[in-house]
């Protein structure tokens, strides 16, 4: 199945907790939301709004890149397009970047993982790595929800249910997967040129189920030229 209704975005929801980089692809949250919601004050930190937005913008890929590296190459796509599109996955988020805001108090936390350090006592050198990146809380944030599986457990192609034939042929042709003419010849859907770029089954409703099956792609392409000004692909 594909993202449930409910749980869909059209796109990335900004909001007063989080803007989204359509560059980068990554939510990333905002200072306010940051004092307002966790009460930590991070200019008292980094000295100015722009510095201590920086640093969540840092916060923030540390965070993805630690999601993202519970995934196969060829699925990661798929979850930065999860993660932009899912209301559940943006509150998820939220969490993760408000506890990791504590856990990363006074260089903690992700930024130790940039350091190291020499144990004098034994001539060692101590590595900070990327398993203390984050809180053993948002550690389990992660493993409670669908970041951490390494296929996800829906597709996340679009679909669309059609109570009768004629409806489903008049989409297919403003859509452009099929022309007005070889419409006008199909009778059921047994008929249907065979194209890589969709399906349609009869469900056990006797509904006619269309799915894109070049969600993704689109959405990879969209993403490249949306308008940051006027809000519009």
């Amino acid at each position: 199945m594909a993202i449930p209704k409910y749980d869909f975005l059209d796109r990335p929801y900004v909001d007063d907790k989080l803007e989204y980089d359509y560059e980068e692809q990554i939510y990333v949250p905002k200072v306010q939301a940051i004092l307002d919601y966790t009460y930590i004050d991070l200019l008292k930190d980094w000295t100015t709004v722009e510095n201590a937005q920086s640093y969540l913008y840092l916060l923030s890929r540390v965070v993805y890149e630690i999601i993202l590296s519970y995934k196969d190459a060829k699925y990661r796509n798929e979850m930065i397009y999860y993660l932009s599109h899912s209301k559940k996955a943006r509150v998820e988020l939220f969490k993760i970047f408000s506890d990791s805001a504590w856990y990363n108090r006074r260089d903690g936390g992700f930024m130790l993982a940039y350091n190291s350090g020499v144990n004098l006592n034994v001539g060692k050198l101590i590595e900070f790595g990327i398993d203390k990146a984050i809180s053993p809380i948002a550690q389990q944030i992660i493993k409670n929800s669908y970041f951490s599986s390494r296929v996800l457990p829906f597709s996340i192609n679009k679909t669309k249910k059609f109570y009768d034939l004629d409806d489903l042929l008049d989409f297919l042709v403003l859509e452009n997967y099929i022309t007005q003419d070889k419409a006008d010849e199909i009778e059921n859907i047994n008929e249907l040129p065979i194209n890589n770029t969709y399906r349609v089954i009869l469900d056990v409703d006797n509904q006619y189920l269309f799915t894109d099956l070049k969600t993704l792609d689109k959405a990879i392409k969209k993403s490249k030229i949306y308008d940051n000004i006027n809000g519009d692909w």
